[in-house]
């Protein structure tokens, strides 16, 4: 990721490095203290499965409560 440029609003404006051609917002803070425009950053994702699962279910628990649906298929 390369830093583009920071905004006013507290986001970081970052590009895909290489290629340039998009564009994300990310909150200043998730950045080092000392990024400035131009810099380069190797980013990685972990999934975090545990996580994923949890948040997965409190979905399905909330989508449940608001249709009043009780777990059974509607044919």
């Amino acid at each position: 990721m390369q830093v583009d440029k920071f905004e006013n609003n507290g986001m970081a404006v970052l590009l895909l490095y290489p290629e340039g051609h998009r564009s994300f917002d990310v909150p200043r803070e998730r950045l080092p203290q000392e990024a400035k425009p131009v810099d380069v950053f190797e980013v990685s994702f972990v999934h975090h499965r545990q996580e994923t699962e949890r948040v997965a279910a409190e979905n399905r628990r909330l989508l449940e409560d608001l249709l009043g649906w009780d777990g059974q298929l509607w044919l």
